[in-house]
């Protein structure tokens, strides 16, 4: 019996051209928590960059996985924070200054900035997240998560082999950096002890290459129908896109609206 479901926001459980989710996902999500089933969003987000999403996103949800599982917030507050290494993180960031690398870095008190102050970078969040960072360097700051626009496959292979005690996932048009073992599917797992619940009792809803561990972790993995196929391939089921009520079809699929005896 499924206990508690995650959904990828961005492409999953939210629809860029609507700038919300469609209509079918909020009825789903609203049927599930009514239902008695937790709600937990897990996003390579930072929690700054959820701002602009629509209020259902937090009232509907019992926990917010953050930073690619950096950051986890319940009630918004921030309960769990994983600091990358310092010594590691220091290296990266001077390659990244050296060379003139825009980033956007985040720490556990609540900085959230990035390194440039070029209209292009801006545009980048404002087409994604609907927001863009602040402008500020960083000076000494312990990091959660570092995300870094780099696009020459010689600095990605230099960042990738200082990446002893981090995790380094590479994503194209931007790469992001986390504690060694900190990913989508470790929020997945500290998010089902957090809340007493086993892993086989959990569901993970995604359509990135990011997303493919967490599927793998979970009990139930759903691919959605937009996702890549090396996601549906690690999937245990493929439903349809979101625009075509993806998310709310696998639920029903699986008869997660039925009312519990």
């Amino acid at each position: 019996m499924i206990k508690i479901a995650f959904f990828d926001i961005d492409g999953t459980s939210y629809l860029h051209t609507l700038k919300d989710s469609p209509n079918s996902t909020k009825v789903a999500l609203q049927k599930l928590k009514e239902n008695g089933i937790k709600i937990i969003f897990n996003t390579s987000r930072t929690y700054h960059e959820l701002i602009e999403l629509p209020n259902h996103f937090f009232t509907q949800s019992d926990a917010l996985v953050c930073g690619g599982g950096s950051e986890i917030y319940v009630d918004q507050q921030c309960i769990i924070a994983h600091k990358l290494d310092k010594a590691e993180q220091d290296e990266i960031l001077k390659i990244l200054n050296e060379k003139n690398i825009p980033y956007r870095w985040t720490t556990a008190l609540g900085d959230n900035h990035i390194s440039s102050n070029k209209e292009e970078i801006k545009q980048r969040f404002m087409d994604c997240y609907g927001m863009s960072p602040t402008y500020k360097q960083h000076t000494d700051e312990a990091l959660t998560h570092l995300l870094y626009f780099a696009q020459e496959q010689s600095i990605i292979d230099e960042i990738d082999k200082l990446c002893t005690k981090s995790e380094h996932l590479i994503l194209g048009f931007s790469n992001e950096i986390t504690a060694k073992g900190i990913t989508k599917a470790h929020g997945i797992k500290e998010c089902a002890e957090y809340f007493d619940i086993k892993p086989e009792e959990t569901v993970a809803f995604g359509d990135g290459v990011n997303d493919i561990e967490m599927l793998k972790l979970a009990g139930i993995g759903i691919a959605m129908g937009n996702a890549p196929h090396t996601l549906k391939t690690v999937a245990n089921y493929v439903t349809e896109k979101i625009e075509e009520d993806g998310l709310y079809n696998a639920c029903e699929h699986f008869n997660w609206f039925l009312e519990r005896g």
